[in-house]
């Protein structure tokens, strides 16, 4: 099954549709949007509690901080910098279409020591929304994208043998923020 028959198909929903060469053979490359935030600076002694069943991310939504591009229209990532982004494209993978998929980062960008996901690649069958990418530039340069054009991450589909048996239940579903 190719990925422009799931998008025909309707087992894939893409908004805005990617353009042709934003697709390969294994793979489907999203840009980065125009919302990042990053952390403010945190007092000595802070501190969030992990033990927790689900982490609400709003609740930790006063740490951060908005990133407005610069003049030039790009973002700067500093050296040892991490940022919340999130996807131009939004998608929905729904139950029915028995799809589910993995968010990576691009070789050409890792090798520059930017990562855009850190831990956590799963997009879930029944998902809906645009992805929040976790970034952090772990090399030597500052490392300039351009929302809206800069293609950051690549999707990597998964067929599922059946439709799940239950819906998605995730803070995270058809989130409008980086934040939730």
């Amino acid at each position: 099954m190719g990925i422009k028959q799931a998008i025909t198909e309707g087992r894939l929903v893409i908004d805005p549709a990617p353009p042709d060469e934003h697709f390969s053979p294994s793979a489907l490359d999203m840009r980065v949007g125009s919302e990042f935030h990053k952390w403010k600076e945190v007092p000595p002694g802070a501190r969030i509690n992990l033990n927790l069943t689900h982490i609400k991310v709003p609740a930790y939504g006063d740490w951060l901080e908005e990133v407005r591009p610069d003049r030039d229209g790009t973002v700067c990532i500093e050296p040892g910098e991490f940022l919340l982004a999130k996807t131009l494209e939004t998608i929905s993978l729904p139950l029915e279409g028995q799809l589910a998929a993995r968010v990576e980062g691009r070789s050409g960008l890792a090798r520059l020591g930017l990562s855009v996901h850190i831990t956590a690649p799963t997009i879930h069958c029944g998902f809906a929304g645009p992805i929040v990418l976790e970034m952090k530039n772990h090399g030597e340069f500052k490392l300039q994208i351009e929302p809206a054009r800069t293609c950051i991450c690549q999707l990597i589909f998964e067929t599922l043998s059946s439709t799940p048996g239950m819906a998605l239940d995730s803070d995270f579903q058809g989130q409008s923020t980086v934040i939730g």
